[in-house]
């Protein structure tokens, strides 16, 4: 449960949290320089509660221009709370760094990144304590969403298992309800992944098949079919090229071409075959003759100076002898390269010769437009021939991707009917949750109205349709369309799902934050809620005790304990309010009006 809410830096006084019913309280001045009750500090503590619960959206509200003021004086926030009865702290500034310290002792905080501290308060606040009865990734504030409602999130809430403030999908919001309900989440998990896949590759086949239609004009039935036609148009523009025959006006330029082509590929030949000898040539230059006398002369020496001098002179004269036949060797390969170099030279002359007349007799061909068809055709078979190959691929695709489909199906299917059958064997859990349901609806909202038409209920849904749930959750009370009733829906799912935990003794958090839920609500509805859950509190005071918070104005709320024709309070009123702000100045949860 919630202990207290301090400010180390002076922000705000001291909040001090109790078992049972706490109201935050919002009171008139009677001030004529008064500038209203709205806006003086209910909402922002519970906001505040939230900011030290890692919240993303109280965070964004605080970093507003309007809150520089926070930075400015380097103010802090400290929350303390308790779990089976051991002490916790967690303590924030604002900011844009945002530092983040937690501890089991004030004096003695650590320093920690905002993902690892969920980490830490989900295994506090949110164990798993069944095999079957989990969530997957780091949601411990998509969860937490549903303990703190701020006025803002209640006034975007429409209906009672859409408490989460990101657009969830159909199968998340039965993930997080069930988690909450107590029931098993694992198939739900394992259908809404399987779903998720399958919503993959179902786009990417629409996307393959987008791509053909704009490609081709044709649907991918319709490409199917013509893929035959456009093989056997391929088959045919290849057999004519191959098969391809000069007409008889220019058989004569085909004959030249032919030779001419000869006469290079000749020329080609016996310029390999030169350039071959010239690099042999040049690989004889590289032969070292060198001899190291001066190391021979050192090695001699050791052994007899005179005759280590004597060998080095005979190894010099040798080596003199040697240079001298080189010498002559390497002015004869010269010779010889440059007259291969002449060949090679008359050689390339002769191709470029060559090389002119083909072209010339191509530009021949070309002007009397002989190339015009055999161009034409070759480019067709390259434009018909990639875009084949572009499409089928996209049908091998879509193909595989189809397959995939098909066992995702069978999968998907089968996952929903273990859902419902799961439904079925949970229906004694189901009807404590309907139960208690009717209890609060009983005692709390329809006290002298008929409440027949109310329920809570969890049904197998037969329907195969795979973007509708295995099963209906349904909550209805009488006349749900006008604004109070739509709310009383809100808070009785919010305080069945609560007090059902508190009852099962669950691990869950032990306090309900509801502030601006009540809007609209008749007054003695408001005070019968309220005198249930107290209720409830005191019937398991020696066992569970949890927190009820709420927020109200004055003009909301019966505030004294006279008897009025809305019925009283059975609890005083007065010690269950923790906190109480005017529409002063100096009585603002921060000193301070806002302009």
């Amino acid at each position: 449960m919630l202990k207290k809410l301090f400010s180390n830096t002076g922000l705000i006084d001291e909040v001090v949290f109790h078992a049972g019913i706490n109201i935050i309280l919002g009171k008139y001045s009677k001030d004529k320089e008064a500038q209203g009750i709205n806006g003086i500090g209910k909402s922002t503590l519970i906001r505040l509660i939230d900011y030290t619960f890692l919240s993303d959206s109280a965070q964004k509200i605080f970093l507003n221009k309007k809150y520089d003021f926070l930075r400015k004086s380097e103010h802090e926030i400290t929350l303390e709370f308790e779990i089976n009865n051991k002490p916790y702290f967690i303590q924030r500034d604002f900011s844009t760094k945002m530092k983040i310290q937690f501890g089991s002792s004030l004096h003695k905080l650590d320093n920690f990144e905002k993902s690892e501290l969920k980490s830490i308060l989900t295994n506090l606040y949110l164990p798993v304590e069944k095999n079957d009865v989990f969530f997957t990734g780091n949601k411990f504030r998509t969860l937490f969403d549903f303990f703190i409602k701020d006025d803002l999130d209640n006034q975007k809430r429409f209906e009672p298992l859409n408490f989460l403030k990101y657009n969830a999908n159909l199968k998340e919001k039965a993930i997080f309800n069930f988690f909450l309900l107590d029931l098993p989440t694992s198939h739900l998990i394992d259908y809404n992944e399987q779903s998720k896949e399958y919503d993959k590759f179902k786009s990417a086949i629409d996307t393959s098949e987008q791509k053909i239609k704009i490609d081709t004009g044709k649907s991918i039935q319709e490409y199917r079919s013509e893929r035959f036609n456009i093989e056997q148009r391929i088959s045919l523009l290849e057999e004519s090229l191959d098969s391809y025959q000069f007409i008889e006006k220019y058989k004569d330029i085909e004959k030249q071409l032919a030779k001419v082509t000869k006469q290079i590929n000749d020329k080609l030949k016996e310029y390999n075959s030169l350039d071959i000898k010239v690099s042999k040539i040049k690989e004889s230059y590289d032969l070292d003759q060198n001899v190291e006398t001066q190391e021979i002369r050192k090695i001699y020496n050791e052994v007899l100076e005179n005759f280590g001098n004597q060998v080095a002179k005979t190894l010099e004269e040798v080596i003199d002898f040697k240079n001298n036949i080189l010498n002559n060797r390497k002015k004869y390969l010269l010779q010889k390269e440059q007259k291969l170099q002449l060949v090679i030279d008359s050689v390339l002359q002769d191709i470029s010769i060559l090389e002119n007349k083909r072209s010339q007799l191509y530009k021949a061909l070309d002007e009397k437009g002989a190339l015009d068809s055999i161009k034409n055709t070759y480019e067709e078979l390259v434009i018909e021939k990639t875009d084949l190959e572009k499409n089928l691929q996209l049908i091998k695709q879509i193909d595989e991707y189809q397959e995939m489909l098909t066992n995702l199906n069978v999968s998907i299917s089968e996952v929903r009917r273990l859902i419902s059958v799961e439904i079925k064997e949970f229906q004694r859990h189901i009807d404590d949750l309907r139960k208690l349901f009717i209890d609060i609806l009983k005692n709390a909202i329809f006290v002298d109205e008929s409440y027949e038409n109310a329920y809570f209920d969890i049904t197998p849904n037969p329907s195969s349709n795979r973007k509708k749930l295995p099963f209906n959750i349904e909550i209805e009370i009488p006349k749900a369309d006008a604004l109070g009733q739509s709310r009383l829906k809100i808070v009785a799912y919010d305080l069945m799902v609560f007090l059902y935990n508190i009852e099962i003794n669950r691990k869950v958090p032990d306090f309900l934050i509801h502030d601006g839920v009540f809007h609209g609500i008749s007054m003695k509805t408001k005070i019968n809620t309220i005198n249930y859950v107290y209720h409830k509190y005191l019937e398991h005071i020696d066992k569970k005790q949890f927190q009820y918070i709420l927020t109200f104005n004055e003009d909301e709320i019966i505030t004294n304990d006279d008897d009025s024709e809305y019925g009283i309070f059975d609890f005083d009123f007065h010690k269950s309010v923790i906190a109480e702000f005017q529409d002063v100045q100096d009585k603002t949860i921060f000193k301070r009006i806002f302009g």
